[in-house]
């Protein structure tokens, strides 16, 4: 078994690397004060940069990229997750408010560009190798070390201009999002969920029209029931059935 120090070092210089990328790709915008679709693709080009330069390092190294969880979904793990439900429901919620169209169809196509950049980048990282650098440990542990830094990840949002108080609350959304997407990827074997579930989550929030904070607040404590109440299930069922 590899040992704790060599796989903690692992895990720092991972979540080192992944949080430059994210510092750069937000100093950018915000020192050159880009908007909309142009702020988009060149955040969606920094970090695909990154996805590609990891995913390259894999294939040469280790021949291919399975170890980082991009293989065929174990069958049957659809209908024992509800077929990814709740999480359709979560993604799909911010839609309520209407859809961002100002900016026309590039700003759409822009926006999917970066967020499945940031899906690739986050799952990758977080899932395919911090989680998995820790579950010879345990799942309860891998769980809970990847999850919890995927949530302190988002503080970096404060320095692209997010609100400190809302940076807090996705922080927290964040760490318990990390946690079921955890045991999704455990369950299925396959990190491919993961990475759409995720990138469907931002490309819905980032071009939902903007609401009011009383309907955000609203919106985004039914999301965490939803999500928390989820995660229970989930994880009540690996315990029933002693996997855990």
């Amino acid at each position: 078994m590899e040992k704790k120090d060599k796989v903690g070092l692992k895990m720092t210089v991972a979540l080192m690397l992944l949080l430059l990328f994210f510092f750069v790709q937000g100093a950018i915008v915000v020192i050159t004060k880009m908007e909309g679709v142009q702020s988009a693709i060149v955040r969606g080009t920094v970090i695909w940069s990154l996805v590609v330069i990891t995913l390259a390092y894999y294939i040469i190294r280790y021949r291919g990229i399975s170890m980082l969880g991009f293989r065929k979904v174990k069958k049957g793990t659809a209908k024992r997750v509800l077929y990814y439900s709740p999480l359709l429901l979560i993604a799909l919620s911010p839609l309520v408010a209407g859809v961002d169209l100002e900016e026309g169809s590039a700003f759409l196509f822009a926006n999917l560009f970066l967020t499945l950049g940031i899906g690739m980048a986050e799952e990758i990282f977080f899932r395919g190798i911090i989680c998995n650098l820790w579950l010879k440990y345990g799942v309860i542990k891998a769980m809970l070390l990847s999850s919890v830094l995927f949530g302190m990840s988002h503080i970096l949002n404060v320095a692209g201009g997010a609100d400190l108080l809302a940076t807090i609350l996705q922080i927290c959304f964040a760490i318990v999002y990390g946690m079921v997407f955890t045991l999704i990827f455990i369950e299925g074997n396959s990190l491919i969920p993961c990475v759409l579930m995720h990138a469907l989550h931002d490309f819905c929030s980032f071009i939902s029209a903007e609401g009011s904070m009383q309907s955000d607040m609203i919106l985004g404590a039914v999301q965490f029931v939803i999500l928390l109440a989820y995660f229970l299930y989930m994880l009540h069922q690996r315990r029933w059935e002693g996997k855990d």
